[in-house]
């Protein structure tokens, strides 16, 4: 079978992700027993007074409301840490039951609420996702961002956090708001400050273990994903493709999986699917930093989280993994060691079966290839094409035929075959049975077609005729049809491992123009 796996076109390098992010600080006040307000969310018991105050104001100026800064010396002090505030529907409903409607105009405000008309020219209603809308304020140029509270917006963010300053007050409330409420999803910090008042206060300062995230994108992310660059000879996806296969939907947010560290990407995997395909079917590009110690590992994580979520969201067969190679790869040192890495990393995530396939292009220079004229071409029934599937698949040379039958038996590999090339963008009434002057059926010939070019389908011979040359002929005559529809490239694949078909498409003028190993989860026959 041939046209199955796509290619990866030429690249232009840009520029990879550099920028430092800005840091979302939760800068709050809690009791003993770890409540920020009380049950109806009053704050007004905890002490504001002596050597903690004046720590507070000095320090953190930015973060007392414009109607209290007057009396404390606050008017034009210029902020110090932060240039933007956060609030939930409920922090926000503080100020305007006192009629504020822009409570820190010294900062750029943002409160999210479904519910809540904006109210105030200074103050921005946030009705999206808080995730997604605080990963792209990290990415722009600014100060710190502050979380003013409340508990839900901080447990929604609390994977963005970045850094903790809790002032703990010596009052035990027994009831209130919590300082988060969140799912249960342990999440570490390291102590990096803590300082003791005299009112027996403390102002303690966490910031985040250093941990790699591995996720899907969201739309927020579209720059830093177009902004990773390969620097090595393998295939890879720039942005100029990527972003016109995501307007096609062969791309997509949740197939577009990266690695985080301290904010900066660090791997990505992008993975592809045809364009009313609900869930992918190939890994077409891993990348991982060099910065990164040991590449292969986080590679496997990556690829290795987005196959347990297209599990979970109903994918019946896990994504091929596609690595695109020069000719003559093993001979170049630098994509020998591209290949490593990424080779350990497929393995280590579970895609042990692995097949190495040419990728071979027809140009009108090479000449349109000649038939014997010992077959006749014919169209058939559906009934008739999935019979010469079933008999061309005994005996077959190709991994994937050999693996499907093994798996599956002949009848339901070639049913599946058929539901592929009736899926692709080629058309059925290409299809043809070819036959022997009194005839019988020899074996069939399908052009087709992928979202980039025509393509050898596929072709066969059953197994009683062959060794006679006929695969000569099928080829030839899907080489005629597709220049006859005026194409000016013709594409197939086959397997290295499968010298006969190679040696039909070298006759038939068909050079060798990339090579791929193809990595995939092994698959048990069923049990009988």
């Amino acid at each position: 079978m041939y046209g199955r796996r796509r290619s990866v076109g030429d690249v232009t390098p840009q520029q990879n992700e550099s920028r430092t992010l800005r840091q979302l600080t939760y800068y709050v006040g809690t009791t003993l027993d770890g409540f920020i307000a009380g049950p109806d969310g009053q704050f007004d018991f905890f002490p504001f007074e002596g050597d903690l105050a004046a720590a507070l104001v000095t320090e953190y100026p930015e973060t007392f409301p414009a109607h209290g800064r007057g009396p404390l010396g606050l008017d034009g002090v210029a902020n110090k840490r932060f240039d933007t505030v956060l609030m939930g529907r409920g922090t926000y409903g503080h100020g305007l039951a006192a009629g504020v409607t822009s409570p820190y105009p010294h900062l750029a405000q943002y409160v999210f609420s479904r519910t809540l008309a904006p109210l105030d020219p200074a103050v921005e209603i946030v009705s999206g996702d808080p995730v997604a809308f605080v990963r792209g304020l990290k990415r722009q140029d600014g100060a710190g961002i502050w979380l003013c509270g409340g508990a839900d917006l901080a447990g929604q963010l609390l994977g963005e956090i970045d850094e903790l300053v809790v002032k703990r007050y010596p009052v035990v409330a027994g009831s209130g708001i919590p300082l988060f409420r969140a799912p249960f999803l342990p999440t570490g910090f390291t102590l990096t400050d803590s300082r003791v008042f005299t009112s027996g206060a403390t102002v303690t300062t966490y910031t985040k273990e250093s941990r790699m995230l591995f996720r899907p994108t969201t739309e927020a992310d579209l720059d830093r994903v177009t902004a990773v660059t390969v620097d090595e000879p393998v295939g890879w996806i720039d942005a100029d493709r990527y972003l016109e296969e995501l307007g096609e939907g062969m791309y997509r947010p949740e197939w577009t999986w990266i690695a985080e560290q301290d904010g900066r990407v660090v791997a990505r995997a992008l993975w592809w699917g045809q364009a009313g395909s609900e869930h992918p079917v190939a890994l077409d590009c891993l990348y991982v930093d060099p910065s990164v110690a040991d590449r292969a590992a986080v590679g496997a994580e990556l690829i290795g989280a987005g196959l347990r979520a297209f599990a979970e969201q109903g994918a019946a067969k896990p994504p091929l993994y596609n690595l695109t190679l020069p000719t003559g790869w093993r001979e170049d040192p630098a994509v020998v060691a591209a290949a490593d890495w990424r080779r350990a990393a497929a393995l280590a995530a579970g895609l042990t079966d692995v097949v190495e396939r040419l990728r071979l292009e027809w140009t009108p220079e090479a000449g349109l290839p000649a038939g014997s004229g010992r077959l006749v071409f014919t169209e058939g029934t559906d009934e008739e094409f999935l019979d010469v599937f079933r008999r061309i698949a005994v005996g077959s040379l190709d991994a994937e035929t050999r693996r499907n039958v093994a798996l599956m038996g002949a009848e339901a590999a070639a049913q599946e075959e058929v539901d592929f090339y009736l899926g692709c963008p080629g058309e059925r009434s290409w299809w043809r049975l070819a036959r022997t002057p009194d005839g019988a059926v020899a074996g069939l010939a399908l052009p087709s077609a992928t979202p980039y070019n025509r393509n050898v389908g596929y072709l066969g011979v059953v197994p009683e005729l062959r060794g006679q040359g006929y695969v000569d002929d099928v080829l030839a005559e899907i080489t005629r049809v597709q220049v006859e529809a005026g194409a000016e490239l013709i594409t197939a694949t086959t397997d290295t491992d499968n010298a006969p078909m190679a040696a039909a498409f070298a006759r038939a003028g068909y050079r060798v123009a990339q090579t791929r190993l193809v990595w995939s989860v092994p698959e048990s026959a069923p049990a009988q």
